[in-house]
């Protein structure tokens, strides 16, 4: 939330142009404010807030992107532009302030403005013809918030500014579809009908506009019927039947034939399948802590746009109201619909603090309704320990995940109640400081110590999973990290037998899970019989023990790695889009008592699967 008041008497804004903008375009906007029964006192200011996404403004240089300048509608009203506040505060709250954006501070001098003056805020216009503005690359609904202090004194709470009523917003759209995205499930039986979800994207994965016209599917081999289904919300969707058992994948395409795509990859099996794949996003933010959209908005993009199977929104609970956190619970039970789409109710803590249990860890409940427990809050009260709050998550049940962006990996564990580790999101790879996506954090500071592979060093068992910690709005199908681009986001699978919120959360507190870069890697990895996740006590050959992978890439896959904790055991070097192998391996001594797998295909893509623990 906002934690600015907000005012019916300070102004309104408007922006202009206001018709939508396509992704990555180039622009010039005016966001003009007009003054409210309040006026502006001299010395008085109004903040402008410029959406991260666009070109950052700067102040010094009209030729150049980003510039900004102010015009009033009166003459003898003087205007000064800063990007810091022209009064100042201590301590400043900028962080909880300048969540979603930079901000532009334009103070009256002179004379004071009075209601219905207006100052212009010009963003990106030069005395060339071209805009140098550009808009962000994907799309959604960005808000140019604008905030008064009517006195010149700051006395209003929290920030010293308070809000208009109706903020100004443009919509961000997708431009011409260059491709096709296509999911179908990861396993089906021969005969089984199916869902098959296609939509145009742009270059930057947005849906595209306009979308593409007369799609239709086909299958390698000649053995696929399609029936095309009406109610599509986003994109085209059918219902198709394969009659030939096998690795298969489905083709979409355009009666032009100049779009097009490829589907995951997916096992057809002549059995009905004890266990299924279904492919979630469980680390997202909304406009509610530091991310951008509402919950609804945030749970129907996974659904109708990425094509998940379950999704969660994780928004900090620092910047959460009790308002908020029931919102964010009403919309996760609305959204459920079980054998099509599950949601599960959760929230990010993130504990910055120096103390010894620290870090972001997100936390996740089995129902629809648990407490929200704070670490700190938006005036940065004293810190809470985690594991004080602890007996209360486990009294509800929950589960914790690590997640390794802000360090404190290796901080606290607790086998009832952390179950899971995050190796990989936007943030790139944690698995070790050898990831071929390297930790962007890692880029500046030392990590050693905070990776997934030093907490399964110190013997906590962990599933691996992946996520996005998506910040705007688009849980399974974004690289935005709050206010840059950054790496695509991560996936999670887990095999489960049905599509329902207790299936799913079995599955991911049993470790039966695995995490990939965004593509959809089919993905079996066992030990000894026993699949990814399980500990085995004792086992069945003494001494030796046989790992057993089966991969299938949306592109060839260059290697599966067998780890025996740190070191490889094994590689098995691919030469196409599968490989299935078998491997024994006798551990020399003082080895660690567990394995897992990392794929990596030829286009750099990524799975880790949960470990097998020997003990």
């Amino acid at each position: 939330m906002r934690n600015e008041q907000v005012s019916t008497t300070n102004g309104r804004a408007t922006v202009e142009p206001s018709d939508p903008v396509v992704a990555a375009s180039r622009g010039a906007w005016t966001i003009t404010y007009t003054a409210g029964p309040d006026g502006i006192a001299v010395g008085g200011s109004v903040r402008f807030e410029l959406p991260y996404g666009f070109t950052p403004p700067q102040l010094h240089w009209p030729l150049d992107q980003g510039y900004v300048s102010a015009v009033c509608s009166r003459r003898d009203v003087r205007l000064q532009l800063s990007l810091e506040p022209p009064v100042k505060l201590e301590p400043e709250p900028f962080y909880y302030v300048t969540r979603w954006g930079r901000m532009v501070y334009v103070q009256v001098l002179g004379q004071p403005l009075r209601e219905g003056d207006t100052v212009a805020l010009n963003y990106g216009h030069t005395p060339t013809l071209s805009p140098m503005v550009y808009a962000p690359h994907f799309a959604q609904r960005l808000e140019f918030t604008v905030a008064t202090d009517v006195t010149g004194t700051r006395a209003a709470p929290f920030s010293g500014y308070t809000l208009i009523a109706e903020q100004p917003a443009l919509r961000i759209v997708g431009n011409v579809p260059k491709s096709l995205t296509v999911v179908i499930p990861s396993i089906v039986e021969v005969g089984e009908t199916f869902p098959v979800r296609v939509r145009g994207i742009d270059e930057y994965g947005n849906l595209g506009h306009p979308p593409p016209t007369d799609v239709d599917v086909l299958a390698r081999l000649d053995d696929l019927q399609t029936v095309p289904l009406a109610d599509a919300v986003r994109g085209y969707a059918f219902q198709a039947e394969l009659q030939v058992p096998g690795e298969r994948e489905l083709i979409a395409v355009c009666d032009d034939e100049e779009v097009m795509g490829a589907s995951n990859p997916c096992l057809c099996v002549l059995e009905t399948p004890r266990q299924r794949i279904f492919w979630g996003d469980i680390h997202g933010h909304t406009g509610l802590s530091d991310g951008l959209g509402s919950p609804d908005e945030y749970y129907s993009f996974g659904r109708d746009e990425a094509f998940l199977d379950f999704c969660a929104i994780a928004d900090h609970a620092q910047y959460l109201s009790d308002d908020d956190w029931e919102a964010i619970q009403e919309a996760t039970a609305r959204h459920n619909d079980p054998g099509r789409y599950v949601t599960l109710l959760g929230y990010e803590y993130s504990c910055n603090a120096d103390m010894e249990h620290y870090g972001d860890k997100c936390l996740y409940y089995p129902g629809d309704a648990g407490p929200l427990l704070r670490e700190t809050d938006i005036n940065r009260s004293a810190y809470a320990d985690m594991a004080e709050f602890a007996p209360l998550w486990k009294a509800h049940g929950a589960m914790m995940v690590l997640h390794q962006h802000a360090k404190g990996t290796c901080s606290y564990y607790d086998p009832d109640l952390v179950r899971l580790a995050e190796v990989y999101s936007v943030w790139g790879g944690s698995e070790s400081e050898y990831c071929s996506r390297p930790l962007l954090p890692a880029q500046a500071s030392d990590y050693s110590g905070h990776y997934v592979a030093d907490a399964l060093e110190l013997g906590w068992v962990l599933g691996l999973m992946a996520s996005s910690d998506d910040h705007a709005g688009r849980p399974g199908a974004t690289d935005w990290l709050r206010t840059q681009q950054a790496y695509p986001g991560g996936l999670v699978a887990v095999w489960a037998p049905e599509l329902t919120r207790e299936a799913v959360w079995e599955a991911l507190w049993n470790r039966r899970c695995y995490g990939t870069t965004g593509a959809r890697i089919y993905l079996e990895f066992s030990v000894d019989g026993e699949p990814m996740g399980s500990i085995i006590q004792g086992s069945a050959f003494s001494g030796t023990h046989v790992i057993e992978v089966r991969v299938m890439g949306d592109n060839p896959i260059l290697a599966a790695e067998v780890l025996r904790g740190r070191q490889t055991a094994y590689v098995c070097s691919g030469y196409g889009p599968s490989l299935h192998f078998a491997y024994r391996d006798t551990p020399p001594p003082g080895s660690a008592n567990y394995y897992y797998v990392r794929i990596t295909q030829t286009d750099g893509e990524m799975a880790w699967s949960s470990p097998v623990w020997i003990v």
